[in-house]
């Protein structure tokens, strides 16, 4: 939590009836008058592709609008940007050099398929660090700008197999993969060879087959059918997991599936009709379960500011904080450079229970401070996600990042 979370509740309570009912999103050092912040905006960027993950700068600008109603950081309000880089390289590139252009001492909260993969130079060379509210492609966990809030598909992918293997006891656990470019590629390899030294166990089949927005699973399914599995594991974002889902139904499959924390949303579970039970690794705490320290505050402002309760919500939410945590860490100007050195000289770690690890960006070659998940399922039927439990701990199970050469 931050430093000064009791002010800042203070401050949003004395401006509520002008806010017409915002609530606390993060702490912060608002000005000692609680008045709205007016003074010369702190610019923040983001990059992320919209399309698949609106909620994450979402909850960032929710974090903010907070933060600046209750007086901002001595009157400075944060002026935050979000460029969507639209899932393709050029505009990424594009859209790294808008908000470089912009003046942003930092970026916040991005959520994004490629832009640690096509714009982690760019954040290198410019001196400025990127607190990932999503980080997806294995550049996000490999260089030493960017140090995001979540554990990422790869672990999430160990995990989802672990958790299969070892508590479900599933012996024949099939796969349908998008292994994208050669460096998620690698990275997939990675997290399933990892699983393997950690039980065992080996996939007993491995389709790599599925391309992003491919039209039809019919095929996929069907050489499922002929395998023998006892569980199938998907690495698909939500939408593509509901699809493939449904294809499986018209086939007749009510096996249990295993998948990533990007199906964990209520949206997902009212819209996959399925016969058999999902399962997946949270990457923060169950966002259901109030009783976690966070979890009340952060729905609150997600509800207060019509953010959709997601764990992309999640991630973005903490990043804001985080940020806000270094922010105020900052003894002089607020710039680019300070901001930067200030990230990398974080020594403590910032205390964060929703996450279920703390958190510290630091000085390294890459960056991976969210290594637990918390298992959860969605049974068939109900529509309701279950918090499972305990929280597993990636090097307790025996969980080894390695990073992916550039250029791989």
């Amino acid at each position: 939590m931050h430093k000064s979370r009791i002010l800042m509740l203070a401050a949003s309570i004395a401006v509520v009836s002008a806010l017409a009912g915002c609530t606390s999103g993060g702490g912060g050092s608002p000005s000692e008058s609680g008045e709205p912040a007016t003074g010369d905006p702190i610019v923040v960027g983001a990059l992320s592709g919209l399309t698949f993950f609106p909620e994450a700068p979402q909850a960032v600008q929710a974090v903010f609008d907070d933060y600046n109603a209750a007086g901002g950081l001595e009157g400075r309000p944060i002026e935050y940007t979000v460029y969507d880089d639209k899932t393709d390289p050029a505009a990424s590139a594009t859209a790294a050099q808008d908000a470089l252009s912009s003046g942003a001492v930092a970026l916040v909260g991005g959520s994004s398929l490629l832009d640690c993969a096509v714009n982690h130079t760019t954040w290198e060379d410019n001196g400025i660090v990127s607190i990932q509210g999503t980080g997806v492609d294995p550049y996000c966990f490999a260089t030493p700008n960017i140090a995001p809030t979540n554990t990422g598909p790869f672990f999430d992918t160990f995990a989802s197999l672990y958790y299969g293997s070892e508590t479900l006891g599933f012996e024949n656990i099939c796969a349908v993969m998008v292994p994208d470019e050669a460096a998620s590629k690698a990275a997939y390899e990675q997290a399933i060879a990892a699983w393997g030294d950690a039980t065992g166990k080996e996939l007993a089949y491995l389709d790599t087959s599925l391309v992003r927005g491919q039209a039809s699973y019919a095929g996929n399914v069907s050489n499922l059918k002929s395998q023998d599995c006892d569980a199938i594991f998907m690495n698909e974002v939500g939408d593509a997991v509901v699809a493939l889902l449904g294809e499986a139904s018209n086939q007749g499959i009510t096996l249990p599936f295993l998948v990533l924390t990007s199906c964990y949303s209520d949206q997902f579970a009212a819209s996959a009709a399925y016969g058999g039970d999902i399962y997946l690794p949270a990457e923060w705490a169950p966002y259901g379960d109030t009783s976690i320290e966070g979890v009340e505050e952060w729905a609150q402002t997600m509800d207060a500011h019509g953010v959709p309760k997601t764990s992309f919500s999640q991630g973005g939410y903490l990043a804001a904080e985080y940020f806000i945590d270094i922010l105020e860490s900052i003894d002089g100007d607020i710039t680019r450079d300070s901001f930067t050195a200030a990230a990398k000289g974080m020594s403590e770690e910032i205390p964060s229970p929703m996450a279920q690890a703390p958190y510290i960006f630091g000085d390294a070659d890459f960056h991976q401070p969210n290594n637990t998940a918390y298992p959860v399922v969605l049974r068939a039927g109900t529509g309701t996600w279950e918090s499972l439990g305990p929280v597993m701990e990636g090097e307790e199970l025996g969980w080894v990042y390695t990073t992916v050469p550039a250029g791989s």
